[in-house]
């Protein structure tokens, strides 16, 4: 007879334990973002889906630390949780960048557009806020394709692009765009 620690485990889904199916992992590779890019850029014709298809990673913070504080009865302390000292959210995302027939790097023209709205270098052009937010929605699925997280990023802004790093030694590396955002 075999080991219960064989036969009875939930994620094994073993005959004979309570588990009927068993769990799958959640991999780290199976994610989309679909980018809702704000109405000046969008009116540009810069196109969403190439940055959904060229988006290789993000990094997601959705669970903040709590900042604690402390009260005191003579020799003794006690902890208390606090509510997140800010709610808003900062991340990034890195971005394959490849150049089209036409010799634009689409993908990296389309974030410095939306960066330009923010604070455009070559004229000091400004806009409000309500012209340079757009929409970042994050959906992790499964193997089939089963949405099992999402996470919506409203009023999202750029906040930055990474320099490009030339160097004549690096023969076999391509360059990797990461942009800085933040969401409300």
């Amino acid at each position: 007879m075999p080991l219960p620690h064989f036969t009875q485990l939930l994620m094994t889904g073993s005959p004979g334990g309570p588990g009927t199916r068993p769990h799958e992992p959640v991999y780290k590779n199976l994610f989309e973002i679909t980018f809702i890019l704000p109405t000046i850029l969008q009116a540009q014709g810069r196109d969403p889906i190439l940055m959904l298809q060229q988006a290789s990673s993000v990094n997601l913070d959705f669970t903040p630390d709590i900042s604690t504080k402390e009260q005191r009865f003579k020799y003794s302390t006690r902890k208390f949780v606090t509510v997140p000292e800010t709610t808003s959210i900062e991340f990034e995302v890195k971005f394959n960048v490849n150049v089209n027939l036409r010799g634009s790097m689409e993908t990296w023209t389309a974030l410095k557009a939306w960066y330009d709205l923010v604070w455009n270098s070559q004229n000091g052009a400004l806009h409000y806020k309500a012209d340079i937010i757009g929409t970042m929605i994050v959906n992790q699925h499964d193997r089939k394709g089963l949405i099992i997280r999402r996470g919506t990023f409203q009023n999202t802004q750029i906040r930055g692009i990474n320099s490009m790093d030339l160097d004549w030694g690096s023969s076999t590396e391509i360059w990797e765009l990461t942009a800085k955002f933040c969401a409300d």
